[in-house]
């Protein structure tokens, strides 16, 4: 076995680590500075998603730094599991877990189906098991050999539950489309499908990939360079999920000819306080537009955004 199958992989994967950490920073700060009135429990899954991930990149980079710095060229050193026993399965799964239970609120929501939560739980499960064998096992040489079972089971469940959010979501989305109702509405969800599609089905196959890598190749580091960046995967694609709603654009089209725009005496408004409605008359020109609103309560209308 040469050095760079220990080494490339964790090299790869703690880099990797590293740059999604970065692209979450930058979806958090958009979704707080898009939608600050979203409900708190939508914040306090992107405030525990950040305490978690920023637990997880420190612990990952102090094994970094222990292996390619300070006992760099010692084979104990490359060989000690470290803190790679709550880096990857326990953090990993937890923040997995995280994100798979908001999609399963939400499905519920459309469903009244409670299975999801359970394969989610039950992942969480397999690696806080996974976990506890690692931290036994204390080399890394002896990974595939002592925690096959429980990383196996982690990894798989981790995948069903993928699975299960990408065929639920699109299923009783596409259920809920009318054909009365065009335009936006459906356009919408089909976005909302196909994000939840390309999310689910990415997340699914990083963890069939670690699995087959971690069964495959015995003795090597290989599943490392993709395991250790899971859980970012599903961080990403939670606050993805969150931030769709968000528009980047200019607040207001620029004027391109001030000669076309009203004047303030253009604008004429009345009000009748019997009727209690206002009357607002824009004339420019040859052009005029009118436009009368009214107060009553059974005029009064309010939007729920869910």
């Amino acid at each position: 076995m040469s050095i760079a199958q220990l080494t490339l992989p964790m090299f790869i994967g703690t880099v990797l680590n590293w740059a999604l950490f970065g692209t979450l920073l930058v979806q958090i700060y958009i979704y707080f500075l898009a939608f600050p009135k979203d409900p708190r429990l939508s914040k306090l899954v992107v405030v525990s998603i950040f305490i978690l991930e920023l637990a997880e990149t420190v612990t990952n980079s102090r094994d970094a730094i222990r292996i390619f710095g300070a006992g760099w060229g010692s084979m104990d050193a490359l060989n000690d599991v470290g803190w790679a026993f709550i880096t990857v399965p326990c953090l990993g799964a937890l923040i997995a877990s995280i994100g798979q239970l908001f999609y399963a609120r939400r499905l519920y929501l459309l469903s009244h189906n409670a299975r999801m939560s359970q394969v989610s739980v039950s992942q969480l499960g397999a690696g806080i098991w996974s976990g506890i064998q690692i931290y036994t096992a204390r080399e890394l040489s002896l990974l595939q050999r002592e925690t096959l079972d429980p990383t196996a089971m982690w990894l798989a469940a981790t995948s069903l539950c993928d699975l299960i959010i990408v065929l639920s979501t699109a299923f009783y989305l596409l259920k809920e489309r009318s054909p009365e109702f065009q335009g936006n509405t459906n356009t919408l969800a089909s976005r909302m499908v196909k994000l939840t599609a390309e999310t689910g089905l990415l997340c699914a196959a990083f963890a069939l990939v670690d699995l087959y890598l971690f069964a495959t190749f015995k003795g090597t580091n290989y599943h490392l360079a993709v395991c250790m960046e899971l859980s970012k995967l599903y961080s990403n694609s939670t606050l993805l999920i969150l931030n769709w709603r968000a528009h980047i654009g200019h607040r207001h089209a620029p004027i391109t000819d001030i000669s076309h725009q009203p004047r303030l005496t253009d604008i004429e408004v009345t009000r009748t306080d019997s009727s209690s409605s206002v009357r607002v008359e824009l004339s420019h020109g040859n052009e005029s537009f009118v436009s009368q609103e009214s107060d009553t309560d059974e005029d009064k209308r309010g939007r729920l955004d869910v």
